[in-house]
């Protein structure tokens, strides 16, 4: 039997052998004082020929529970049994993580520039060099984010379900909710699955944090992804159920006042139910915000505050099966803490 010939991965110039895992530093923009800006990359190029899958964390800079599950995947995999290559970004906007911030210093948001262009604005120029020097290289992608500051997630997959490949992605990361959406223009996840590489996101949690019991999720969805796609044989896990929603919107506030949140990520709420109760700073007045249908509760604010329009409530509407998301998700309550 003749051997497996395998190529050398070559990343920005540089070579990453067959069977090894290399910590490489990629350039995406320089500063004021024209000090280089890397990101951290770590290529795990397997003995085994196979596909190429990237995983990001950060790219929102105060999104930091990915860089956890990037960690402990980098130190999860050998590249001896790894079969293709996997390519590691735990932080793909080092200046915002820098600043603990989502977005860059001129307030534009990384992920609404994706492919980006070498000629734009820094997002613009950032984004660019992300995508023609690492997503380019991959088959799949997986691409980890937390909630904006000031809300809380409960750990699901957004996902374009329309795409075979990404809907097969998104069962075999194994969170419990899937949300069926094609994403904002300008995202990595639907700039990659547009040029074929079928991208997911994972949404877990709140920013500036670590939360243990989320990172362990985030950690098994990317386990479950290398083994569904062949270049890995982790053991599967899988969800205690798992549903497929496209009707969700943010129940937003109707007044200004101060919020006494009643529901949490993970509850599940009946038409009519008291999402929360809004009051001026004397408390005096008392508006009550309720359910416009039964639903669950898959993301809400961590701020009391709110104008007119703040978002307090993001909601996925259910259908006959709320009686049993209710008993299933009251034995799962731990996951979403």
């Amino acid at each position: 039997m003749i051997p497996e010939q395998r190529e050398h991965f070559e990343i920005a110039g540089i070579t990453v052998h067959v069977g090894t895992k290399k910590d490489v530093h990629l350039k995406i923009t320089e500063l004021f004082t024209a000090t280089p800006v890397f990101i951290p990359v770590t290529v795990i190029h397997g003995t085994h020929s196979g596909p190429t899958l990237f995983v990001t964390a950060a790219i929102h800079g105060d999104e930091i529970n990915g860089i956890e599950i990037v960690r402990s995947i980098r130190n999860d995999v050998d590249p001896h049994q790894l079969r293709g290559t996997l390519l590691l970004v735990s932080v793909a906007n080092p200046i915002a993580f820098m600043t603990q911030t989502r977005d860059l210093p001129d307030g534009r948001d990384l992920n609404r520039f994706f492919p980006g262009r070498k000629e734009g604005s820094m997002a613009s120029h950032i984004a660019s060099h992300i995508f023609r020097k690492l997503v380019r290289h991959a088959n799949w992608g997986i691409d980890l984010h937390t909630a904006a500051r000031g809300r809380v997630n409960l750990p699901h997959v957004r996902a374009d379900m329309r795409v075979q490949a990404v809907r097969r992605l998104a069962h075999a990361f194994g969170a419990e909710i899937i949300l069926d959406m094609d994403g904002d223009k300008g995202t990595l996840r639907s700039a990659a699955t547009r040029v074929g590489i079928p991208t997911i996101v994972f949404e877990a949690g709140e920013p500036l944090k670590f939360q243990r019991s989320l990172i362990e999720k985030g950690i098994h969805g990317v386990r479950n992804a290398l083994a569904e796609i062949g270049m890995y044989s982790f053991p599967r896990v899988s969800p205690l159920f798992q549903i497929v929603v496209d009707d969700h919107r943010w129940i937003r506030a109707e007044n200004g006042g101060i919020l006494i949140l009643n529901v949490r990520p993970g509850d599940i709420i009946s038409k009519g139910d008291e999402i929360a109760l809004n009051t001026k700073p004397f408390g005096t007045e008392l508006k009550r915000l309720r359910a416009p249908y039964t639903g669950l509760v898959v993301g809400c604010t961590t701020l009391p505050m709110a104008i007119p329009g703040s978002a307090v409530c993001h909601l996925v509407k259910l259908d006959h099966r709320a009686a049993l998301l209710k008993k299933l998700l009251r034995r799962q309550r731990l996951v979403y803490e």
